[in-house]
């Protein structure tokens, strides 16, 4: 781990979040690209697959671009807002759950996602990520990110609504997500240095927020009797999952923003 990480405690973020933070640091000047193509790969056993962009080449030809953006999406099914083309790119970012989008002067450039594969070996297997690279049609606009801070009232104000509410949620975002419940597309990694204390906190809450609600949504709850009890609990679920992932896109987005 360099210096710019020793001593920070880790979060789990989607992968492209963590190339963001740590392309952020190297742009910043915190550190070279080369370290901070390593630090985007996490901690854990994880590295890069050898295939797709080299990560090195990539951060360093940012600098020639423009006015060099980095965009945070995170699509679902039906809300792939912020995605920009060719047709390729999108059945990619989903099945990835997320994406960077460069822009330049606004314009979009490229889009970048990641893909996993697993290395299995005596000792243990680990995943090997590769990032794949998508140019965007010429000419296409992408909006300004959307950075007010309305995306984190909005978490806060959800989260206080299932505390003071009689729908039973196990949800317990002050507290580290077990392992089990992170996926492969998301890695542990240590905050750069200059993300300071609020920021770290609204992407901790953000991330394990979206974690839980996700495992919520995925596993059911066998507690629940009534259909209408279930509609209640499915309804906020999926409220809380929205607003954490807007949430943490807007934090992602605005550190990544500080670096320019």
């Amino acid at each position: 781990m360099s210096e710019a990480a020793a001593g920070r405690d880790l979060v789990a973020l989607p992968r492209a979040a963590v190339l963001m933070l740590w392309t952020a640091a190297y742009f910043r000047g915190d550190l070279g690209p080369d370290d901070a193509a390593e630090m985007s790969h996490g901690v854990g056993r994880s590295g890069p697959s050898g295939e797709g962009e080299d990560l090195f080449a990539w951060m360093t030809a940012l600098r020639r671009l423009p006015l060099a953006q980095l965009r945070l999406v995170l699509p679902v099914p039906g809300r792939i807002a912020g995605l920009v083309g060719p047709p390729a790119a999108l059945p990619a970012a989903l099945e990835a759950e997320q994406a960077i989008v460069v822009t330049a002067a606004g314009i979009a450039d490229h889009t970048l996602v990641p893909v996993l594969s697993r290395i299995d070996h005596p000792g243990g297997g680990m995943t090997a990520v590769g990032w794949e690279r998508f140019d965007a049609p010429m000419g296409t606009h992408v909006p300004p990110a959307a950075t007010s801070g309305s995306a984190r009232e909005e978490l806060l104000r959800v989260l206080r609504r299932v505390a003071d509410g009689s729908i039973d949620l196990d949800l317990v975002p002050d507290e580290p997500v077990e392992s089990a419940r992170i996926p492969p597309t998301w890695i542990s990694t240590a905050l750069p240095r200059h993300v300071d204390a609020g920021a770290a906190h609204l992407l901790v809450l953000a991330a394990r927020t979206l974690l839980l609600t996700r495992s919520e949504i995925d596993e059911g709850h066998a507690q629940t009797i009534h259909l209408a009890e279930a509609l209640a609990r499915r309804g906020l679920l999926d409220e809380l999952h929205d607003a954490a992932r807007a949430a943490l896109v807007e934090a992602v987005e605005r550190i990544a923003g500080e670096s320019d």
